[in-house]
């Protein structure tokens, strides 16, 4: 993928490697040009962060929303613009190299850590789970390793997220499984289904995640590019 290729809206995640830390920002690409693109600019207690400290590593991650396949470009260079005409403050990102392929999980998913109650087959008992994480397509649950459930089982799931106080009552099938500590086993599943339900909580979630992060990781960002600049 070429950065021209990007188009014009599309969600855009930069990678900033200071040391051994590697903070996560989020943009979105606004006008594209031949050699670079203009991305909304990433901003700190109202004051533009900038990313030419010496010492930092950035890279930048885009999902083509065609073919949901996630492209890395890697060693970009991020500097503040502002447009002659409308004087529109931007950072422009540049790459010499095309972006490459990358393997992520095509939906996102957000942590739980839910309580809940599953069951497999006719008149078999329930038995008590924690739901690992979930996604628009997929949904993962620890249990004892007393269950055993063969790949292709289909799964009943129940479960309230305590935060939303939203009741889910979802069917799957078990696609993967991975033996834990304490004799537990991870169960990962394809949802029968997907619902928009599902996609809005997801979406909610990973909302309220990235705004939770985004002051600390900023503010980490700050601290670290201080440092270099000390040096």
């Amino acid at each position: 993928m070429r950065l021209n290729e990007i188009k014009p809206g599309t969600g855009v995640q930069l990678l900033v490697t200071i040391g051994q830390q590697t903070l996560e920002f989020y943009s979105n690409a606004q006008e594209i040009y031949d050699d670079c693109i203009y991305i909304d600019p990433i901003m700190q207690d109202d004051k533009l962060v900038g990313f030419s400290t010496k010492g930092l590593m950035l890279d930048l991650i885009v999902t083509d929303a065609e073919t949901e396949r996630a492209y890395k470009f890697s060693n970009v260079k991020v500097r503040t613009i502002k447009t002659p005409k409308e004087e529109k403050i931007y950072h422009e990102v540049r790459c010499n190299t095309d972006g490459k392929a990358i393997n992520r999980r095509g939906a996102c998913r957000v942590w739980l850590g839910e309580e809940g109650m599953a069951s497999c087959g006719l008149g078999n008992p329930s038995f008590p789970i924690t739901v690992k994480d979930i996604s628009v397509s997929g949904i993962a649950f620890i249990c004892s390793r007393d269950q055993d459930i063969p790949e292709g089982s289909i799964v009943h799931i129940n479960f309230v997220d305590e935060t939303t106080n939203t009741t889910f009552s979802l069917a799957a099938i078990i696609v993967r499984s991975m033996d834990m500590e304490r004799s537990r086993i991870m169960y990962g599943c394809k949802l029968n289904q997907e619902s928009n339900t599902i996609a809005k909580f997801v979406n909610d979630k990973q909302r309220e995640k990235l705004k939770a992060n985004r002051q600390s990781n900023l503010n980490a960002f700050v601290q670290e590019a201080n440092k270099l600049k000390d040096k």
